[in-house]
């Protein structure tokens, strides 16, 4: 009645029959121009007028038009949180809330008890060795849950060589770790207790209460200076804000929009660790540089290993800031480049923004064949944020393989998993429980999909570097596996 009303007072403005037919025509076309727009779901228009002020000429992201998002046609948002929300509800079962109530009620490597099964006097290369681990408290009681983060190694001194052996929880207090004896000689071997139970179960819990360990600052060029502002992941802030939208992953990141300067201004980017904790002072009692890392396989002997057969052992050889790095070889016809990815990437030096880009958006730009080869990794940067920033990321990830795969299925692909780091002060941001997380999700993640694995975990815990930064012959390994895989 209302609508009626206000059409007949528009009319009543123009007695002219003529022009109020005009003017009838004119109304009908604005009303089927909305129903249309409504029929087409074009909901860009309204979008913008009530988020944050989008970046839309900026070489970080790509604006598409909606016509591309029909002709492409990929993961819903909708689809995506399921995914992470399956991923996360995995974890959760994975690393269950263990009660801490007192330092003596968690597990102690003093008093936890390693046998070797069905020892013998001296072993073949090849050979499986197995050991049972039985934790216990520091008071001596047998724990009754599993949950203990542990890395297993054996090691060759003469050698200077080193394997990870795998870590089965029985989830009682029990676990089998189980190595295979790759070289001959005398072997040692290695179990560390790296956190127990409680303390995982602590840093898991902590992991995903927010964003803001890391203070990121963006700086806008105003002429010839610099002006800086708050940036992150996520702001809660009532000022005006720049969204750097890729609206198709769903991934974003934001800055205070400093008074006026346009969003494109952002040009560099720095970051620093900002002094917070989810963790209760007794939790961090656990997470004690003398309280990490205690070896478990205490008065063991090395043991012998035989060559027994034919079998070789096999060598991997090779070699391994922030711009973007090419080398070429014009006569054999070789490029590599080698790139960061985007956000979050954590340093404390400042970097350039100008050509950033997603993961994502550059497996989008390469058009692949058989002599293409784009290997990945992602890790370290992640392991102070949510897990589910990673598992969102890694999401994306496949989707862009898969459609490079449709496109051109003889690419090779390769992932390149995170290494083992130094055991550091800050074990609520940094520790390698995040990265056996994230190494799993992964792995979760990838399992369907045809890509090779460079396992830069399993090789770091073999070699024991604990270094974010492993040595060279370290590096040289992995470009070592990856010259197999395209070799």
């Amino acid at each position: 009645m209302m609508e009626k009303t206000c059409v007949h007072r528009i009319l009543a403005l123009f007695p002219n029959a003529i022009v109020r037919k005009l003017l009838l025509m004119l109304i009908f076309t604005l009303v089927f121009w909305l129903i249309f727009l409504a029929s087409k779901d074009h909901t860009k228009f309204f979008l913008h007028l009530r988020n944050p002020i989008t970046l839309k000429q900026w070489s970080i992201f790509k604006t598409f038009s909606q016509s591309e998002t029909f002709q492409n046609p990929t993961v819903s948002p909708t689809e995506i949180e399921l995914k992470i929300r399956e991923i996360l509800e995995k974890m959760d079962q994975l690393i269950p809330p263990r009660p801490f109530m007192h330092l003596n009620a968690t597990t102690s490597a003093a008093h936890s008890v390693a046998t070797i099964l069905n020892p013998r006097d001296t072993y073949c290369r090849g050979d499986q060795l197995d050991v049972l681990l039985e934790v216990r408290d520091h008071v001596g009681r047998r724990k009754e849950y599993g949950g203990d983060f542990l890395k297993a190694r054996m090691s060759s001194k003469g050698l200077k060589a080193g394997a990870s052996g795998k870590v089965t929880d029985f989830n009682n207090g029990t676990y089998l770790l189980s190595f295979t004896l790759f070289w001959e000689g005398q072997v040692s071997l290695s179990i560390l207790l790296m956190h127990p139970s409680e303390g995982a179960s602590a840093l898991w819990r902590a992991r995903n209460q927010g964003y803001d360990r890391v203070i990121f600052t963006g700086w806008f060029v105003n002429g010839t200076s610099r002006v800086p502002s708050e940036c992150g992941l996520t702001l809660n802030s009532s000022a005006e804000l720049c969204q750097y939208l890729d609206a198709r992953d769903q991934e974003a990141f934001y800055c205070v929009r400093p008074a006026h300067i346009p969003c494109e201004a952002l040009t560099q980017m720095s970051t620093r660790n900002r002094d917070i904790s989810y963790l209760s002072e007794e939790e961090w009692r656990l997470l004690h540089r003398s309280n990490v890392g205690i070896e478990m396989m205490k008065n063991f002997t090395s043991i012998k290993v035989l060559p027994c057969n034919t079998l070789q052992f096999f060598d991997h050889h090779g070699t391994g800031v922030f711009k973007t790095h090419v080398l070429l070889d014009v006569n054999r016809h070789i490029l590599i480049q080698w790139r960061k990815h985007s956000h979050p990437f954590v340093t404390q030096q400042i970097f350039s923004l100008k050509d950033e880009n997603y993961i994502p958006r550059e497996i989008d730009q390469v058009a692949g064949d058989k002599d293409t080869a784009v290997v990945i990794t992602i890790g370290q940067h992640f392991r102070p944020f949510p897990i589910s920033v990673f598992i969102r990321r890694a999401i994306n990830i496949k989707k862009a393989i898969e459609r490079l795969l449709l496109r051109s299925p003889e690419t090779k692909v390769i992932l390149k998993t995170e290494n083992t780091r130094e055991v550091h002060q800050n074990a609520e941001m940094f520790s390698d429980f995040h990265g056996y997380v994230q190494n799993l999700i992964l792995r979760d993640i990838f399992v369907d999909l045809n890509v090779g694995i460079i396992d830069a975990w399993d090789m770091t815990i073999a070699y024991f570097t604990n270094d974010v930064h492993p040595p060279d012959y370290v590096i040289a390994d992995q470009i070592g596996i990856f010259l197999n895989y395209i070799c």
